[in-house]
């Protein structure tokens, strides 16, 4: 079930999503542009469902490696992600904005809470790096999603 509405004052967005399991619909406030980043995930649209798809796979290769460490923190750097996937996935669209928002799409699309399960750092000159805790129920949340 999805419902879309637009509430131009604020820069968020409810967007309403069906829980598994449960009888409810919850809300989650996201950026507009990110709501339209879930949405083209969700329909399977290239290049950004690639893009998740590369590093779902890469996130459960990095978790089988540490056999039996229980959470691991999977680092993304946008730039390095998008000079490894540019030769697997011919896009103009495969920039690495589009890949920043890809990723918090992900993040946020499915839950995620800020600071506990994933986290944003800066470098001086201002490139962002995402660092995500990689735990068997996050591997689970993320499969979900896609």
């Amino acid at each position: 079930m999805e419902n879309f509405s637009l509430n131009l004052l604020n820069v968020y967005v409810p967007v309403y999503y069906w829980v598994r399991g449960m009888s409810e619909v919850k809300p989650i406030d996201l950026p507009i542009p990110l709501v339209n980043y879930v949405y083209l995930i969700k329909k399977g649209k290239t290049p950004y469902y690639d893009i998740v798809k590369y590093l779902l796979q890469d996130m459960e290769v990095r978790y089988r490696k540490a056999n039996g460490v229980s959470e691991i923190i999977y680092t993304i750097n946008p730039r390095q992600l998008q000079k490894e996937i540019e030769e697997k996935i011919k896009n103009e669209k495969v920039t690495t904005i589009n890949i920043c928002r890809t990723i918090l799409a992900l993040v946020y699309g499915c839950n995620l809470k800020p600071e506990k399960d994933f986290y944003v750092t800066t470098s001086s000159r201002g490139r962002r790096n995402y660092h995500i805790r990689i735990t068997s129920q996050t591997l689970q949340v993320l499969r979900r999603f896609v």
